[in-house]
Order: C-alpha cells, then sequence, then structure tokens
C-alpha cells in the first residue's frame, strides 16, 4: 500500500491506519502481504536479526565494492507495517557492518526521480537512520537519529535527534559520507562510516544488542512516501519522545590481532557514585603480561593507577570499579592505555565525565540565600532582578544529573559550572548576575505563573551605555528545538548589520558560548545597535500558547528592568512555530510592538493543539507594521497560510510588506538586507 502525503502535518493522522476497504478480499490479501514483510523483525529472536563484523577494511567512496558478502535488507515497510513491494518507482535496500571504530552503512534506491529539496532527509530525498537502546524493547526514549541527504550537490550529514532532543548541537564532522547517484540508470548510492565514539553507549563489543531503523522518504513531486526498516510512525515527531527499532546482535570475527573497545559506565556521576571501566578485548590467542594504565585529571588535580591485564582467546570483558574519592568537581578526563608485554602501546583512549559534588551545591545554595537576605537585594531592583540567572545553573546541572539519560551529552555542565563561579562572585561583589555586552549569553527570570525560573537568551551590543535606551528585538524560535540555536544565526546576521562584516559570535558547535564580537568602523555598519532577546518556549513545541505566550511578555517586561529599553521601538520576530507565536503575540498585544516580522510562519496550529487562527485575531485599527516572509515551495507550512495572512491585512488596511521567495522551502532563503532595510525605517 503506497500512502503519500503533501503536508508533513498531515502524518500522525494518515499514519492511524484508518483506509477504507471495499472488498474483503482486500482486507485478507493485505493481512498477508503484512505478515510475510514482517518475520524477519517482529516474529523472530534478535538472533535471527545479525549483523557481522567485516574482516575487509572498507573504504568510504560510494562504489561498494568491499560490500558484496555483506547481507542485503529490504526498507519496505509502511510506517503502519504494511509492506510496500519494490518497483521501478521506489526500491531501497539496505547493509550493515562494523569494526572496532565505525559502523558502516551502504544504501542502494532505484528511484523514479530525485528532487533533493531543503532538508532532503526530512522532506525527500535523503533518509533517517536511528540507533535506539535495546533494553526497553524494541521502543525506547534513549536513542539517536541521523539524517543523510544531498543537496545542492553538497554531502548532507545532520545529527536530527538524541534522546527527544532535536538538533542537539553534535558535530558530524567525523561521519564520513559518500554520495553516488547515477539519474539515468535511476540509483543513488549512500556510504557511510559513523564512529563508535559519538553515537555512546554504543559499542558492539560491551552492548552486543542494539536496534536500528532506516527511514527512506521518497518525493515524487511534492509528495512524500516513507519506508521503513521496522515500522515506526513516531520516527520523526515531538509529540512523543519514543522511537522504534527492529533488535539487532552483533556477531564479532576472529581477529589477526587483538582488538579492543572500552566504556565507562556514564558520562556523569554524583562524587559518591560507583564509577566502572570497562575493557572490551577481542583476541586470537591468550596472551598475558599485558597491563592497563590510566590517569584521572582535571584542572585541580590528578591521580593514575595500573592494573593487570590477561587476554582469553575470543571475546573478553573485563570491568574496573574505579575509586570513589579524590574526584574534582566539574570536568574529568579518564585517558587510558593498554600496553602489551613487550612495552608497546596497543590501544588509547579518553572518556570525559563530569562529576557533582552534592555538598557544594548545599554550600552554594546558602551562600546565595545569605546574599538574598542583603540591604543591596532589597533595595535594588537590577541587582535582585539578576538573581535568577545565577539560581537557575545550579537547579540545571542537578536537574540534568537526576533526569538525564547515563551518557547524556555533558558539555553544557561545565559552562555552567564556569558561569556560576563568574556570576557569584558579580554578586558578592555588589553587581548584578549578569555578562558583558558584545557577548551571547543566557537570562532567567521568576515566572509570576508558577514561581519557577524561566531562561531566555540575550544579547547585548559592545558598545551599550546605560545612559542611552536601545530598541528592543524579540525573536521567537521553531518548534522542536531550544532557543539557543535559534538564536546564533538570528544575532549572528543582526551582529554583523549593527557592528560590521568583522563581527563574530558563537558557533554552535563551539563549547564556548562567550565569544566577544569585535566591532567595525562606523561606516561600515549597516542598522542601529539594538538588544536582542529570545524567550525558551515552554515544552519546545507549545506554539507560544498559553504559559508559553505569557513567558514572553514576562521576558520583556523582566529584561527592562535589567538593560535602558526604549520601550517605543520593541520589535517582534519569529519562524514557523515562532511566526505563529509572532503573529499572535502582537495581534493580542498591539500596543506593545511597533513592528514584527514573520518568516515562514503558520496561521494554525497542529492538532492536537487548538490556538487561535491568527485570521480571526487581526482586526480593523491595529497600529502594528508586519513584513511577512514565506517560500513559495515551503513543506513544513504551505506559502497559502501567508497568502491568506496578507490578504486579511490588505482587507483591514493594516501596514505591511510581503516577500515570497521563489523557489525556496521552509527558511532557506536569505532575505536579511531585506529585513535590516525595514527594521531601518522603525528604529
Amino acid at each position: 500500500m503506497k500512502i503519500k502525503t503533501k503536508d508533513h502535518r498531515e502524518k500522525n493522522r494518515l499514519w492511524k491506519g484508518n483506509f477504507v476497504m471495499h472488498k474483503k478480499i482486500f482486507y485478507l490479501a493485505t493481512a498477508f502481504i503484512t505478515v510475510l514483510s514482517l518475520p524477519l523483525f517482529i516474529g523472530q529472536s534478535s538472533q535471527n536479526n545479525k549483523i557481522f563484523q567485516t574482516d575487509r577494511e572498507i573504504t568510504i567512496d560510494g562504489k561498494l565494492d568491499e560490500w558484496d558478502s555483506v547481507r542485503e535488507l529490504p526498507v519496505n515497510l509502511h510506517p503502519d507495517g504494511t509492506m510496500i513491494p519494490g518497483s521501478a518507482d521506489i526500491d531501497v535496500k539496505v547493509k550493515f557492518t562494523y569494526d572496532p571504530d565505525n559502523f558502516y552503512v551502504a544504501l542502494k534506491a532505484l528511484d523514479d526521480q530525485f528532487e533533493f529539496p531543503n532538508r532532503a532527509w526530512r522532506y525527500g530525498d535523503g533518509f533517517y537512520l536511528t540507533f535506539v537502546d535495546p533494553h526497553q524493547g524494541n521502543e525506547s526514549e534513549q536513542f539517536w537519529t541521523f539524517g543523510f541527504s544531498s543537496e545542492n550537490n553538497k554531502k548532507i550529514v545532520v545529527a536530527v535527534n538524541r534522546d527527544g532532543v532535536y538538533f542537539p548541537g553534535v558535530s558530524t564532522e567525523s561521519i564520513k559520507l559518500e554520495i553516488s547517484l547515477d539519474r539515468q540508470k535511476k540509483v543513488i548510492i549512500y556510504e557511510i562510516a559513523i564512529p563508535w565514539k559519538i553515537i555512546p553507549p554504543l559499542k558492539p563489543f560491551i552492548v552486543p544488542e542494539w536496534g536500528i531503523n532506516v527511514i527512506y522518504v521518497d518525493r515524487d513531486q511534492e509528495e512524500r512516501e516513507f519506508l521503513e526498516l521496522y515500522p515506526d510512525s513516531n520516527f520523526d515527531t515531538e509529540m512523543t519522545k519514543k522511537r522504534k527499532g527492529a533488535i539487532f546482535t552483533f556477531v564479532n570475527h576472529s581477529p589477526q590481532e587483538p582488538e579492543f573497545q572500552s566504556q565507562l559506565n556514564g558520562s556523569h556521576f554524583y562524587s559518591d557514585q560507583e564509577k566502572v571501566l570497562t575493557i572490551a578485548v577481542n583476541s586470537p590467542s591468550e596472551d598475558s603480561a599485558w597491563s592497563l594504565k590510566y590517569i584521572v585529571s582535571s584542572g585541580q588535580n590528578n591521580f593514575s593507577a595500573a592494573e593487570s591485564l590477561s587476554l582469553n582467546k575470543g571475546l573478553s570483558l573485563i570491568r574496573y570499579s574505579l575509586p570513589k574519592e579524590n574526584y574534582a568537581s566539574g570536568l574529568n578526563d579518564l585517558s587510558l592505555g593498554i600496553i602489551d608485554k613487550n612495552g608497546s602501546l596497543r590501544y588509547t583512549e579518553t572518556h570525559t565525565f563530569f562529576v557533582i559534588d552534592r555538598n557544594e551545591f548545599d554550600s552554594l545554595a546558602k551562600r546565595i540565600a545569605d546574599l538574598k537576605q542583603g540591604k543591596k537585594y532589597a533595595e535594588d531592583q537590577a541587582f535582585r532582578n539578576s538573581f535568577p540567572t545565577l539560581e537557575i545553573r545550579p537547579q540545571w546541572i542537578q536537574d540534568f544529573a537526576q533526569n538525564a539519560t547515563p551518557y547524556a551529552d555533558i558539555r553544557d555542565l561545565g559552562e555552567w559550572q564556569d558561569e556560576i563561579d563568574s556570576l557569584l562572585q558579580k554578586v558578592e561583589n555588589g553587581e548584578p548576575a549578569l555578562f558583558p555586552p558584545g557577548s551571547l549569553s543566557r537570562l532567567a527570570h521568576r515566572s509570576e505563573i508558577d514561581g519557577s525560573l524561566q531562561p531566555y537568551s540575550i544579547f547585548v551590543p559592545f558598545n551599550y551605555d546605560r545612559k542611552t535606551p536601545l530598541p528592543l528585538l524579540v525573536t521567537l524560535h521553531g518548534s522542536g528545538v531550544d532557543e539557543r540555536q535559534y538564536v546564533y544565526s538570528v544575532v549572528g546576521r543582526l551582529t554583523g548589520a549593527m557592528m560590521g562584516p568583522r563581527t563574530m559570535v558563537r558557533n554552535p558547535d563551539n563549547e564556548s558560548y562567550g565569544n566577544q564580537i569585535a566591532v567595525a568602523p562606523r561606516g561600515q555598519r549597516a542598522m542601529v545597535s539594538m538588544i536582542v532577546i529570545a524567550p525558551k518556549a515552554r515544552g519546545l513545541s507549545s506554539w507560544y500558547l498559553g504559559d508559553s505566550g505569557k513567558d514572553v511578555l514576562e521576558c520583556i517586561a523582566h529584561v527592562k528592568t535589567l538593560y535602558n529599553i526604549d520601550s517605543k521601538r520593541i520589535m517582534l520576530d519569529g519562524f514557523s512555530m515562532g511566526g505563529y507565536g509572532a503573529w499572535r503575540l502582537s495581534l493580542l498585544n498591539p500596543n506593545l510592538f511597533k513592528g514584527v516580522i514573520i518568516r515562514s510562519g503558520a496561521i494554525t496550529t497542529p492538532p492536537p493543539l487548538s490556538g487561535e487562527n491568527i485570521l480571526d485575531l487581526m482586526k480593523p485599527g491595529i497600529n502594528i507594521s508586519y513584513l511577512v516572509i514565506h517560500g513559495d515551495k515551503d513543506n513544513a507550512i504551505p506559502v497559502a497560510d501567508a497568502r491568506k495572512a496578507v490578504e486579511k491585512l490588505k482587507e483591514l488596511k493594516i501596514d505591511h510588506i510581503y516577500i515570497e521567495v521563489k523557489g525556496a522551502a521552509h527558511g532557506d532563503y536569505d532575505r536579511w538586507k531585506d529585513i535590516f532595510s525595514w527594521l531601518n525605517t522603525f528604529l
């Protein structure tokens, strides 16, 4: 059965499988085909789904010369489990193998046409690859999803989701990808090598079973068809944090030389929590007099140890309990080496982990509480209102320790700890807990709704002077991501215009938030300086309804107590879901905003949400200027949304400019010069 959709928002409804069959024979035939298609992954034990370690060196060149003996698997299931027979229209096969360093994928698709739009891994033609932790069965909240595609003749690799977090900011530079496309034969080949080190805790010597799924997105004239290795209707949804995969067993070969993998039992620990190092050795024979040496280092102290190591023939797992004491609070590196009986170094690896000292956090909470009893806190509003920015950081660390998966990404933890030290020193010196101008940072306010601490990102220009009020730009992020990832690109564009072409801002893959901005000569600047804030939407996909929308208004009120904001020059901007939020909040608060930018914005919310229709909120007499930008090939939010909104603006004689970008999809356009020009007319 072949189901195609024009809009990804319809997919949850379509995938429920509520198909009307007009004849009983069609029911029986479909059921029979489905049963035949599933036994490899559903009807049998995972022992029958095997991935064999390669005996050959795999060269990633798109030719697949080393893959002849590797088993081929069909990617031919609809998300509801129905089999989609291979045809000249679409036929997808995949192969898997591995070695101690990498997981390898070879995917071959026969497709009658290739289109490769923006985000082709999502909108076709491209595919998702998902790794699923098998401890909860075929479905788990611990997973990795990557996207692979070709766009504008460029090879695209995207870390799409990790444990329910979209676009986790993990570098994919070490993933090797080659794509071979033959349009005449209508065949595309993807050959991929993914280092095990970037997908912890997946180490096949140590964890012999893992769930894997492949979802190929076939695109024909703006319609999409999804073909899966294992049926999962939620492979790319924000409504659940679970993903599914077929359980495979990794089968190790008999090596010519010993092979190694290692793993620590987590990426973050309380100081008194057990830390276990596992060494996996796949050896061709028994051997002795080898040794393991390791050193644990941090910025505060180091310690080392050595252990004897004997090799058995075949695969052996050796576990070492590390000392419980002497760990510095914060980031630690465990660097290990395995040395053979001749003194040669045969294997090295470094495991970075974060240690949380409960006593230090208790002491920190007391110091903050004492400061809040002081005269400065009682009398100075800016000083008092800066405290949530300090208080939220230990809360982030403790929430992480209690709720994060064992191998969660710890890059933020070290940054938060450094910021705690810096901000605490400021308030103890009687200064507000704020970051220096010229950097992209994150503040927080205490919600009047429920007393919770709510974060938002902020950029304050390098040349900020408390005596001079500045305009404020409030920018709202899209669905599924927090504001940090989104605001990098917005601030990067704006600072380039405000401060000149030599401006530098933080890259999402960089580990430092606090990059300073270099100011260019005034003659090179395209726009006046402004403060930029980006509130984090509660729930990430709440579409700025309810408390999420109220948080935006509270952020504006809060930042006005910390910086000199010109209340007559507050602008609102939003992309995608944020575009809907910008429509909604501006129309509900018409006296707050001078101008509003809508980039690829929706006018309705997706089910099951029930937000207002933007057209119903538009009323005569609204004194706001709108800049609406939308691509006419948008796959996520149809251009029809923008056209309907603009038509209503015309009807009500509300000031606006509409830019429809020909050939552009969901945000893959650059109209910042138009945005700068438009902003300058107001600022």
